[in-house]
């Protein structure tokens, strides 16, 4: 019996320019860091040529059936299109779960993608290199799926830790970076975490990848800008200048406003703008927006107000700590941890 476990990520800048309708023209990079919240994949193989799945984050159920037979229904869409393009024809129960919620703007699809990869390669006894598993992964979510998404989630799931990741048509390079212990803790005590609710769809990266298709004048400039932020972020990090990654963090939010008419609403404006008065240097929405989760840099001697805020309008704050590994198998059978 398999368990992978793959940690979701958090983005600090340069989400939108991972998109290959962006950097194959103009490269892309963005800042990102895996954190201690995971999703999670059971495989125990069968003895029959029997397929199960069980999902109950949507409380959705499989029951066995050979592989040709194999329905996608809603909750177990996402592991069938994976077993039908990796050709996993052998019986298997399978269970997914995750420790976020599905749309919150943390990476978990591509936690999760990344996940089975790895699980049906392993159970395949397929040897894949990191880059094999994150381009494996992003097709079947992008071209099988039709999820509108780029590649940075994948490449920060599977590699682990916090980095520097650049994008080009021929190559994407994923680069960490050196902190010390001191330092790391340093950042993660600066930063807030808060669930502000599911993202209500897909429209939101849909509509970026059309305007980027089509050359949109303002959301190219707000692309080139998040680009040049996020390799100025990437500097302040390197020089461990934290109090400008929060400026940054803000200068960021700010032109991602741009992308598209529902990366924000009121609500979230109001709670970011009070934020911000209560002590807050900068921040962002996590993911595509228009939901999921807001990340702040705040210094811990105002961070007590914002929690408050936050708690009076039954906004959840999220503790998390930095991630340093990336996705891993654990064979339940001999107890060993392997990648």
């Amino acid at each position: 019996m398999l368990l992978g476990i793959s940690p979701v990520r958090l983005s600090f800048a340069g989400g939108g320019t991972d998109m290959p309708e962006f950097y194959d023209d103009n490269g892309g990079c963005v800042v990102s860091s895996t954190i201690n919240h995971f999703t999670y994949v059971i495989a125990h193989p069968r003895s029959d040529n029997y397929i199960q799945i069980f999902s109950p984050d949507f409380q959705a159920h499989n029951k066995p059936v050979k592989f040709k037979n194999l329905v996608p229904r809603k909750g177990t869409e996402f592991p069938i299109a994976f077993i039908q393009y990796l050709k996993y024809k052998k019986g298997i129960n399978m269970m997914i779960s995750s420790d976020v919620a599905p749309h919150s703007g943390l990476g978990s699809s591509s936690s999760l993608a990344v996940n089975i990869v790895n699980i049906i390669s392993k159970l395949q006894k397929k040897k894949l290199n990191l880059n094999d598993v994150c381009e494996t992964a992003h097709h079947v979510q992008r071209s099988v799926l039709k999820a509108p998404l780029g590649k940075q989630d994948e490449y920060i799931c599977a590699f682990g830790g916090f980095n520097f990741i650049t994008f080009s048509k021929n190559k994407i390079k994923v680069n960490p970076y050196s902190f010390s212990k001191n330092s790391a803790l340093e950042l993660e005590k600066n930063l807030l975490l808060f669930y502000i609710g599911a993202r209500p769809s897909d429209n939101i990266l849909t509509t970026q990848i059309n305007k980027t298709k089509s050359r949109d004048p303002k959301i190219m400039t707000s692309l080139k800008n998040v680009k040049s932020i996020a390799e100025t972020l990437h500097d302040s990090l390197s020089n461990s200048d934290f109090t400008k990654f929060g400026q940054l963090l803000h200068k960021g939010w700010i032109q991602k406003k741009n992308f598209s008419n529902d990366m924000t609403n009121k609500k979230i404006n109001t709670l970011y703008k009070k934020s911000l008065k209560l002590g807050a240097v900068g921040g962002k929405l996590t993911g595509a927006g228009g939901g999921g989760h807001l990340l702040l840099y705040c210094e811990p001697n105002k961070q007590k107000s914002v929690i408050a805020e936050m708690k009076k309008n039954k906004i959840k704050h999220v503790p998390f700590s930095f991630q340093s590994e990336g996705s891993k198998i654990l064979n339940l059978y001999d107890y060993t941890l392997s990648k």
